[in-house]
């Protein structure tokens, strides 16, 4: 019976394939995987990385990264802006010639507009607003200029100069023909004990609306494409504009497109993305979990149809310690900074890499990137060392006095049996699989990791609340510069921010200070530097790897170009290549 119910199912998912319909790849169409639903498309409120990812092709900012390049350059501005002697005030100039779908002009009005909507406290992007509140103190015209405007500072800090590049222009006349913003100042949108009128407060409430994150006539902005479809859970269209300003230019490789649709297809279960690709029902993937990518590579006919390759990121997966338990509900297993290095030679790094991601990832040591100048190369891999975990543990006071292969402690009186939650987020069963790799070489060590999987949001509640014991995460990164006060200050433990566990003193929040606010090259770098070696030292993480960006593009593309930096693939620069239907050359 069992050997025909295998049989059975084996004829089913033949079945299914033979089923899949051909596509007709004569078609100027890009459809790009995405692994889940964005969380909206709304140009400020909603802030996943799928949203960021469809908005290199329909919004644009005044600077941007360049995939090339890796550096920060000027996009709707004529060069990177003007600085005043004492630092805070930068200056900037519009192209010309940058007009909107309606045809009118971008303005410096529009960016006026823009950037009081992004600072406002009515706007309902309260995860993201601090990090620009704490840079822009105002925005003014200049007053010979009618292109041009002033952008003034808070204070020194090394970013001020790449404040704009994730701030996404809107149109003013668009979204407030009746210029209700239009008497909104700086210095209420600063104002602490801000009291909003009834016609802004109306005025905020439509902004804000769910219509603005998922409606397609909503979604408007100045990059080369339209959204026209948006099926939730299933798939995204944008098609090209007709009558875009950019069409003239052929050298940005931001301002191409080639593409006449790009369709992003929400794909959430990776063995159906996997049969996707392999039936060539997808063009580009960066989501492909790291076996599928392996396993499709060991097929001559997907090398025949598909570029593909691993290429290095900027993020990276960590356990946080909590240095800062309440001591009731949660105990202070990981105080003692000798237990927390301890920990890091507990964690098989090495052999996470080999089994759960095929050795397709590279270790991470510290808080930045390896791939940046700004890492510190002085600091050692923690190696796998099960003795000198042991002997630390010893030292800290943490031994087995009752014979039950679990250490022990007496603190503040409590026997403490050291048994502790490993949070982490349910779903992967690679997640999983790392939980349990743990588990089984800390018990070795006579502690009981117990693997406590839990839901997104409640994982991300607790850890904001410091409610938790140990919780393995990741960080997404970029080539820019990225400010380390979110995760690394004490403050952004007390207001329960992102430092989740409790790391800093004095010392620390001074680094990061000497950091953004040295203008001089040298002196941003060695604090950078000195803050890494304090983390080290302190251990609030255990930094594991940083995982390969998988990346497939089919080969009836020209310009299959793949990068380091996110998304790692422009979509609106792949070109359809003359067999399958398109130009040899790109449009003049």
């Amino acid at each position: 019976m069992k050997l025909f119910k295998v049989l059975l199912l084996s004829i089913f998912v033949l079945s299914i394939a033979a089923c899949v319909k051909k596509r007709d790849l004569s078609h100027n169409t890009v459809i790009a995987h995405i692994s889940s639903n964005p969380d909206g498309l709304h140009p400020f409120n909603d802030n996943s990385g799928n949203r960021t990812y469809i908005f290199n092709y329909t919004q644009q900012t005044l600077v941007k990264m360049d995939l090339v390049k890796l550096e920060i350059v000027p996009f709707l501005i004529k060069s990177m802006p003007e600085v005043s002697e004492d630092g805070l005030e930068y200056t900037y100039e519009l192209k010309e010639g940058i007009k909107w779908n309606d045809g009118t002009p971008f303005t410096v009005d529009d960016v006026i507009f823009t950037t009081k909507i992004q600072l406002c406290p009515l706007t309902n992007n309260t995860q993201v607003r601090g990090n620009y509140t704490s840079v822009i103190e105002s925005v003014r015209k200049h007053p010979e200029n009618p292109n041009k405007f002033i952008m003034r500072a808070k204070s020194l800090h090394v970013s001020n100069m790449e404040i704009y590049v994730e701030i996404y222009m809107q149109q003013k006349s668009y979204w407030d023909p009746k210029g209700v913003l239009d008497n909104l100042t700086f210095e209420q949108i600063s104002d602490p004990n801000f009291q909003a009128s009834e016609e802004l407060t109306n005025w905020f409430n439509g902004f804000n609306s769910g219509d603005n994150s998922y409606k397609p006539e909503k979604l408007v902005g100045l990059g080369p494409y339209q959204i026209t479809e948006f099926v939730v859970g299933s798939y995204i269209t944008l098609e090209k504009k007709k009558d875009w300003y950019g069409d003239t230019n052929t050298d940005d490789l931001a301002m191409q497109n080639f593409p006449d649709k790009i369709i992003f297809k929400i794909v959430q279960d990776d063995a159906a993305s996997y049969l996707a690709i392999k039936n060539q029902q997808i063009d580009v993937s960066t989501w492909l979990g790291t076996t599928k990518l392996i396993k499709l590579q060991e097929l001559d006919y997907f090398n025949d149809s598909y570029y593909s390759d691993f290429l290095d990121q900027y993020s990276y997966s960590y356990i946080g310690l909590n240095m800062k338990p309440d001591g009731v509900e949660f105990k202070p297993y990981f105080t003692d900074k000798k237990v927390r290095r301890a920990i890091a030679h507990l964690v098989p790094v090495d052999e996470i890499i080999d089994v759960i991601v095929q050795g397709k990832a590279i270790r991470q040591i510290a808080n930045i990137s390896p791939l940046k100048k700004s890492y510190n190369h002085d600091l050692k891999l923690i190696d796998f060392d099960l003795e000198k975990a042991k002997q630390l543990l010893d030292e800290a006071g943490w031994k087995d006095t009752d014979g039950d292969n679990i250490r022990d402690k007496v603190v503040n009186g409590e026997k403490l049996q050291f048994s502790f939650k490993l949070s982490y987020m349910s779903g992967s069963a690679a997640t999983k699989e790392t939980a349990l790799m743990i588990k089984e070489e800390m018990y070795k060590a006579g502690i009981d990791a117990v693997p406590f999987p839990m839901d997104f949001t409640l994982f991300y509640k607790n850890a904001m609340d410091h409610k938790f014991d140990a919780m393995m995460g990741a960080w997404g990164g970029s080539a820019g510069y990225s400010d380390p006060v979110q995760l690394w200050h004490t403050e952004s433990w007390a207001n329960k921010g992102s430092n989740f566990t409790g790391f800093g003193d004095a010392e620390s929040d001074s680094l990061l200070h000497l950091a953004n606010t040295s203008l001089d090259e040298t002196k941003h770098i060695n604090a950078l530097k000195a803050l890494q070696k304090k983390i080290y030292d302190e251990q609030p993480y255990v930094f594991m790897y940083s995982v390969k960006r998988k990346i497939a593009i089919h080969k009836r593309f020209d310009n299959a170009n793949m990068y380091n930096e996110k998304p790692g693939v422009a979509l609106n620069n792949l070109l359809l290549k003359p067999e399958f239907g398109g130009n040899s050359l790109k449009p003049e």
